[in-house]
């Protein structure tokens, strides 16, 4: 039975637990003859009480639990006013700003940090990244180079007549990897 507001209805300590622990419905006390409480009535007031999903327990435990972390925040903040703690993260939340703007200047450059180092910006290859691995090709090789001489070393190596030739053949394509 819901409570309306048309009418006033006679409110006791347990209409106040259940009105304080949620917004369930209340049982009225003239649903049942408060002469003859029953077993069934004590029951059904203690089921009430229970730990249930969506009971009054764990409302009044959610409740509790929002009132303290709203208390807990406010302290905070008291204390890290009284500390100057609050001057510190504004500072830390212009910083944030500047390394955001520096980063996009960054981008707009062609280039992005990571880690402390510079790479190209976007995920398909520059004209940058194309020219710096050119240079690279061209100054170290590739891994492909690196297969071609020890392929030819080691048919090389199927012929070799003495130890001394073996071991110039080893020699040359050891210094590749040093």
């Amino acid at each position: 039975m819901m409570r309306t507001n048309c009418h006033r209805v006679r409110r006791d300590i347990r209409d106040i637990i259940v009105a304080e622990a949620g917004d369930m419905t209340q049982l009225t006390m003239k649903s049942m003859n408060t002469n003859q409480f029953s077993l069934a009535n004590r029951k059904q007031l203690a089921d009430l009480l229970g730990n249930k999903y969506d009971g009054l327990r764990a409302k009044a435990k959610s409740r509790l639990a929002e009132k303290r972390q709203e208390l807990h925040k406010t302290l905070m903040n008291e204390a890290a006013e009284r500390k100057g703690a609050l001057k510190v993260v504004e500072q830390i939340k212009v910083s944030r700003q500047r390394i955001t703007d520096l980063e996009e200047e960054l981008r707009r450059l062609g280039f992005a940090e990571r880690y402390g180092g510079l790479s190209t910006s976007g995920c398909a290859a520059t004209p940058l990244d194309r020219s710096i691995d050119t240079r690279i090709n061209k100054e170290l090789g590739t891994e492909n180079d690196i297969d071609a001489r020890f392929d030819s070393v080691q048919v090389a190596m199927m012929t070799v007549a003495t130890l001394e030739d073996a071991d110039k053949l080893l020699k040359s394509v050891s210094e590749i990897h040093k």
